[in-house]
């Protein structure tokens, strides 16, 4: 049992040095189960000690079964490690007949055949580390050991005599070399090589518990018993349950938490208890994500003009047929109030969650206006197509009926359509795109009712566009979590949070959150905070950005130079699309007439996160240059930045779609 405690142990403790780079959020546990199909290869006549008279066994079959624990963990994208533990009885039959020339009672030569029997039995405990490559990601390939300590390994042998029918041995009898027991000297531990194969089914619409089929090989090249040659060979078929286990649910949200740590005190390094000290360093980023160096931000007014995409989808949450909460539902005392003129100052994706409203109220202004509806349930949703038909249907008609309730329009008006698929779908292979395909298309008679919001705007302009936050813990010991907190006067501006490892560096744009920002700040605070394995806050000294703001009257009252900054957005790209539409050409050559002698135009792609770096900022580059090929301006200014410093959050389908944009931006002197 020594030998096994230690085989288990080293395995275990080689496979965590691969594994503690693994994101955590992706470990899986589960239990297997295996039917196995035993082969015995061997050339030995006799067990070492045992009487036997057979020329040679070189060879049998046997079966068992091997069950036990599964613990997955990915190493990097595809690359995973499986470490099962299992508890394994496995047998096998060997046979070998022999013919030899005798002499009957009555004198007479003839010839006797005769059957030599082995039978084994064998129980083991073992530790299966195994690296996994997924070529799809349900289908993956696997290979690596098998090390296994045998708990026990018992025998029967016998000889036969099969001809003639009444012969016997000298003994009188049919039979000789009866024995059986312990097998001796067996080799208690035992090493093994492993290939395979598994598909994983998921049993929940989460795509958190799998059922598996897999089918394995195992290959031993060592003799199961000392000094003669006998191995024995598995190939295996059978299942395995597994579960990604759930978040540990924080008992603090980023409220309390931020309350919390900034009424805690300091860690004092060599203090009882303090493990580590964090802190957080920030210097700003252009649009390019380049450091500038800068450790203030300025903020310049200026009078603009706006365009705004409308993104034409409700997404839904998973399983839900409820349109969620940040869509804006408003009741009735509010629609009587409801103006599209209030989207003054207000960004993109603040504008887009209004989306049902400003269809709303624009349908009641257009009166001979229709809408189509298209819901689709998503990929991910476990039932029969029918059933994702009809759950799609449900969620169109909990936006229809949003509609009719709330703003009045008349249920003829809007009519619910059936598709297979969504018009652009997203990749169903990733939990991203999935979450893209669960919505509702909508859809309209008028090209007015979905048309871009625009609105002249105070536009703020922040310098440097973005702020790098780099942040540490010494010494680096093992955290629970971290939260970066960005605040102004005691209010949160944004937060950046994690259950991993601390992250080289995040970028926050500051325009992102530049409602959260009021007008007159002086500074912008932030800390990181730090959760021990205990769960106990460890905050970093709060440090302070100064922030210093230009106002159109200020400038107006120094008589200096002021312009105009007008801001087009075009959506939506595809998914990994960067072919402009009719809408976008639409757009441009509104655009186009909107541009003047003297101006300075700047014509800027983004793209989401999905993909490379690489990738991504050669996408985003195709896309600025078709805009700007469309666009016809001499001496625009035509950049990508792919997905560096992203516009908006990539988290929500929405945000991945809003960076999956255009920029245009006109500058030109104000008189």
């Amino acid at each position: 049992m020594k030998h096994c405690i230690a085989l288990v142990a080293t395995a275990i403790l080689s496979s965590t040095c691969i594994l503690a780079q693994s994101p955590s959020d992706q470990q899986r546990v589960g239990l297997f189960g295996n039917y196995t199909y035993d082969m015995h290869a061997a050339s030995f006549g006799a067990i070492p000690g045992v009487p036997n008279c057979c020329p040679e066994f070189t060879g049998g079959t046997g079966s068992g079964i091997f069950g036990g624990l599964t613990y997955l963990s990915p190493i990097e994208t595809n690359l995973f490690m499986d470490i099962r533990l299992h508890y394994g009885g496995f047998s096998g039959t060997m046979t070998s007949r022999q013919t030899l020339p005798v002499v009957t009672a009555a004198g007479t030569q003839t010839t006797a055949e005769i059957e030599h029997s082995l039978t084994s039995s064998f129980t083991q405990i073992g530790a299966e580390p195994l690296i996994g490559y997924r070529i799809t990601p349900e289908f993956a390939l696997r290979a690596g050991i098998l090390a296994a300590y045998r708990i026990s390994s018992t025998f029967e042998q016998k000889e036969t005599m099969l001809q003639p029918a009444n012969a016997t041995f000298e003994t009188g009898r049919r039979t000789r070399n009866e024995t059986g027991g312990d097998l001796p000297f067996v080799s208690s531990v035992g090493l093994s090589f492993t290939v395979g194969a598994s598909y994983d089914l998921p049993l929940n619409a989460n795509r958190t518990m799998f059922i598996s089929p897999e089918v394995y090989y195992t290959f031993a090249p060592f003799s199961i018993v000392d000094n003669i040659s006998w191995t024995i060979s598995h190939l295996r078929a059978g299942l395995s349950v597994s579960l990604i286990p759930p978040s540990a649910v924080d008992s603090l949200d980023a409220f309390q938490l931020f309350d919390v740590a900034r009424r805690t005190p300091l860690p004092i390094r060599g203090q009882t208890n303090v493990s580590f000290i964090p802190s957080v360093t920030a210097a700003g980023i252009a649009e390019d994500g380049t450091r500038t160096g800068e450790q203030a931000i300025k903020i310049e007014q200026f009078a603009s003009t706006r365009i705004r995409p409308l993104l034409p989808y409700v997404f839904f949450d998973e399983k839900s047929l409820t349109i969620p909460d940040r869509y804006s539902p408003l009741n009735s005392e509010q629609v009587d109030r409801y103006s599209l003129d209030n989207f003054y100052n207000l960004d993109a994706m603040v504008t887009y969650h209004q989306v049902l409203n400003i269809v709303g109220k624009r349908m009641q202004d257009k009166p001979s206006a229709t809408l189509t509806l298209t819901g689709f349930a998503g990929a991910d949703e476990l039932m029969p197509e029918a059933t994702q038909r009809s759950q799609g249907e449900a969620r169109a008609e909990s936006v229809r009926s949003y509609l009719v309730s709330t703003w009045g329009i008349d249920r003829s008006r809007i009519t619910i359509e059936r598709r297979e698929a969504p018009s652009n779908p997203s990749s169903t292979t990733d939990a991203e795109g999935r979450a893209e395909n669960r919505r509702v298309e909508l859809a309209s008679s008028d090209a007015s009712i979905l048309a871009p919001v625009v609105s002249s705007d105070t536009m703020r302009v922040f310098s440097p566009a973005g702020v790098r936050f780099t942040p540490s813990i010494d010494p680096q010991v093992p955290i629970a979590s971290w939260t970066v907190f960005i605040s102004e006067d005691e209010r949160l501006i944004k937060t950046f949070h994690g259950e991993t490892a601390l992250p080289p560096s995040v970028d926050w744009r500051v325009a992102e959150q530049e409602m959260y920002i009021p007008v007159g700040a002086r500074t912008i605070e932030y800390m990181l905070v730090a959760r021990d394995t205990t769960g106990r806050v460890v905050p970093s000294e709060m440090k302070v950005l100064p922030v210093n703001e230009v106002t159109i009257d200020q400038k107006q009252r120094s008589g200096s130079q002021d312009k105009t900054i007008d801001r087009y957005s075009l959506i939506l790209f595809g998914f990994d699309k960067a072919e402009l539409t009719s809408e976008h050409r639409s757009l441009i050559e509104a655009v186009r007439g909107r541009i003047t002698p003297g101006s300075q135009v700047r014509i800027v792609g983004y793209t989401d996160m999905v993909g490379s770096e690489e990738y991504n900022q050669r996408l985003s580059q195709q896309r600025a240059s078709a805009v700007a090929q469309e666009l016809r301006v001499p001496n625009a200014t035509v950049v990508g930045n792919g997905e560096r410093l992203p516009l908006y959050d990539n988290q929500r389908p929405e945000g991945r779609f809003y960076n999956r944009t255009v920029e245009i931006i006109v500058e030109a002197p104000r008189k």
